[in-house]
């Protein structure tokens, strides 16, 4: 308890505007520290204006070291596509529980070790991980079509086992990049996220030997049928449907998509946020 810092917080029903502007940075200035000690406020008071007052300071203060820790990540620890899908869900969900979802997908893992062996070829491997993911784990694609951003974010995805196919599919790839097998993001038109098996050899590993696609239960498909999507959608053909890209990269792609799903949903109002936080990652 900092006596300096509950003083602030109990003059935030300041009337005048510019007084109260004043105690409002100083408390943003304490940072995440402030946050426990404006909940404990919220909770103790019934005044509309006030509460909203106090929701305001936490997002504000949350947003900022969110954004501050997105560009850490980007900068020095991209490589770790789950760190970058907490950090966007927390976007969402700044309260979530971070070590329980570790815990499960640490489950996971495990579950399909077990099952794994090095005299397993790549296909059987596959059908491995396929089995864990879809047939024990039940994740799945939502039933109907819809624009709902909540199949984007983590938690969700592992509190119902359902999510879009980019969400199903990053973490697909995060279990099997765990488990030391070579899969990797690619990203084709249409905002469709597919994964590559590529070559185990480092000199070469970019070069795809098959995809997994998550929209069909870790169907395998081969480069042909990447070719014939794009002629079907009258796209030109170009090398960058076939290689891997970073998770920075598909870290960007989820909050672009996110940006879409809150204007389909009429919550407009959120994508200058998104469009801030995605600058992090530049």
């Amino acid at each position: 308890m900092d006596p300096q810092l509950q003083a602030l917080i109990s003059l935030l029903d300041e009337p005048d505007q510019t007084s109260f502007s004043r105690i409002r940075d100083r408390i943003f200035a304490y940072g995440a520290q402030a946050v426990p000690m404006l909940e404990s406020a919220w909770e103790q008071t019934f005044d509309a204006t006030l509460q909203k007052r106090i929701e305001d300071i936490i997002h504000s203060i949350q947003f900022n070291q969110l954004y501050l820790e997105l560009t850490n990540w980007a900068h020095f620890r991209s490589g770790n596509l789950l760190e970058g899908y907490l950090l966007f869900t927390r976007y969402q969900y700044p309260n979530m529980d971070t070590d329980e979802i570790r815990t499960q997908i640490q489950t996971i893992k495990r579950d399909t070790w077990l099952e794994l062996n090095s005299n397993l070829t790549a296909l059987e491997k596959v059908r491995v991980l396929n089995h864990i993911f879809f047939d024990i784990n039940h994740f799945q694609l939502p039933s109907r079509q819809t624009t709902e951003p909540r199949y984007l974010f983590l938690n969700n995805l592992m509190d119902t086992r359902t999510g879009y196919a980019i969400s199903v599919g990053i973490l697909y790839t995060i279990i099997a990049r765990s488990l030391d097998l070579p899969v990797q993001s690619i990203l084709l038109p249409g905002e469709r996220y597919v994964m590559a098996w590529t070559e185990e050899d480092d000199s070469n590993a970019d070069r795809a030997i098959f995809y997994i696609n998550p929209e069909n239960r870790g169907h395998i498909f081969t480069r042909n049928e990447i070719a014939s999507l794009l002629r079907r959608l009258k796209i030109p053909h170009s090398d960058e449907y076939y290689i891997p890209v970073s998770p920075k990269v598909i870290i960007g792609k989820l909050f672009e998509l996110l940006s879409y799903l809150f204007s389909a949903t009429g919550e407009s109002e959120r994508i200058p946020e998104i469009d801030h936080l995605r600058s992090a990652l530049i």
